[in-house]
């Protein structure tokens, strides 16, 4: 592993000679520095932004982009699928710098600080920690190809591989501190779903079906639950519930401590992206183009509304609106009471990423390469 490390080090440090920020970036409440918004996943913004809704700007990648950007004190940060870390101006959507990578990055990166940690679609190099101003911080680890976000919590990074493992590292400089393998000696199944977290236990899903809950300290199988599909979905955790939904159709809510079900609603057709809540209901999409809005308590159908394709993204959660992006090029703001559309939007591509607002603007990736800046109309 350490021969692997330095191997990896030298090529980093040659790659990223053209990653700057020169200067110092502000911490605030609104940052979206990891993917739903938090270690809890819940995909729920502070900032709330009122349709209709024009756009300001638009940035293109020259790439396709399946991940969600981060956003910090005015600098965009985007992972492409030719393995480029970009940095974008917030305020005009100018490129500020960039790295290349060499490997997809499908998963979104995590914001520690001065640096960003990376997951690559890679064997040889797989989880990279590029500083955001010099190298002399920055790490890298071979851990097997990665396509899910990894998580940040404390001085932790955790990060869930295609080979079936779980890995818990030291942020500072990439040691490893415990790693699990799923599916236990049952023979290899990917995970293609990111880890999310309570702050003691890791929840997670896998191709196996399962949903698994880690102790976060440790590393130990707490409890594992199965469903009847594989698990893609990055679950959600909130209020001592984790919730997450299945290709068997079903969304499941599950206790953290003991992992026994308290709810299931099917939806009766295949669930890909994960959920999101506002404390009270929970959102989600399906493949059948329909959004769903569970009641938290008892998963009883509060409302649903129909898109007209595929919906694999989370929902975003943005005061009382929730924000619904589809492979029809459409993204719809609903109302979070009653399900109503208040608003549609005309993307140039299909939407597999979901929205994210910052400040007075939402951010909506089209694919496969292009970010937009929508604002109200007043503030153009």
């Amino acid at each position: 592993m350490e021969s692997k490390r330095l191997l990896l080090a030298l090529f980093l440090f040659s790659s990223c000679a053209g990653l700057r920020v020169n200067r110092s970036l502000r911490v605030a409440q609104d940052d979206w520095v990891t993917a739903g918004g938090d270690p809890a996943r819940t995909n729920r913004s502070s900032t709330i932004v009122l349709p209709p809704l024009v756009e300001k700007w638009q940035y293109n990648t020259v790439a396709g982009i399946t991940a969600s950007p981060l956003v910090r004190d005015s600098v965009i940060v985007l992972g492409t699928l030719n393995g480029e870390i970009q940095l974008v101006n917030f305020l005009d959507g100018k490129r500020i710098s960039y790295v290349a990578l060499d490997a997809p990055i499908a998963g979104t990166p995590v914001w520690n600080g001065t640096s960003i940690i990376v997951p690559l679609s890679s064997s040889n190099q797989s989880l990279i920690s590029v500083a955001l101003k010099g190298s002399d911080r920055a790490w890298s680890l071979a851990l097997g190809p990665i396509e899910s976000s990894p998580l940040l919590f404390k001085d932790r990074v955790y990060v869930t591989t295609l080979e079936g493992k779980v890995f818990c590292l030291n942020v500072d400089d990439g040691t490893e501190i415990w790693q699990f393998k799923a599916n236990g000696n049952n023979g290899r199944k990917p995970i293609r779903s990111s880890p999310a977290s309570d702050g003691n236990i890791l929840f997670f899903g896998s191709d196996d079906g399962g949903v698994y809950a880690v102790g976060a300290q440790e590393g130990k199988l707490r409890w594992k639950f199965r469903t009847n599909g594989s698990v893609f979905a990055t679950p959600i955790v909130f209020e001592k519930q984790v919730v997450v939904g299945s290709l068997d159709g079903s969304v499941y809510c599950l206790g953290t401590e003991s992992g026994e079900l308290v709810w299931r609603f099917d939806t009766k057709s295949r669930i890909y992206g994960s959920a999101s809540t506002d404390g009270k209901r929970i959102f989600v999409g399906s493949s059948d183009g329909t959004c769903y809005a569970l009641d938290a308590k008892n998963g009883q159908l509060a409302w649903s509304a129909a898109a007209k394709s595929v919906i694999n993204t989370p929902p975003l959660v943005a005061g009382n609106l929730v924000y619904v992006g589809s492979l029809d090029r459409t993204l719809r703001a609903y109302d979070i009471q009653s399900g109503k559309i208040l608003w549609e939007y005309s993307t140039p591509g299909r939407i597999r990423v979901s929205p994210l607002v910052w400040r007075n603007t939402l951010l909506v990736v089209s694919e496969d390469r292009l970010l937009l800046a929508l604002k109200p109309l007043e503030d153009v």
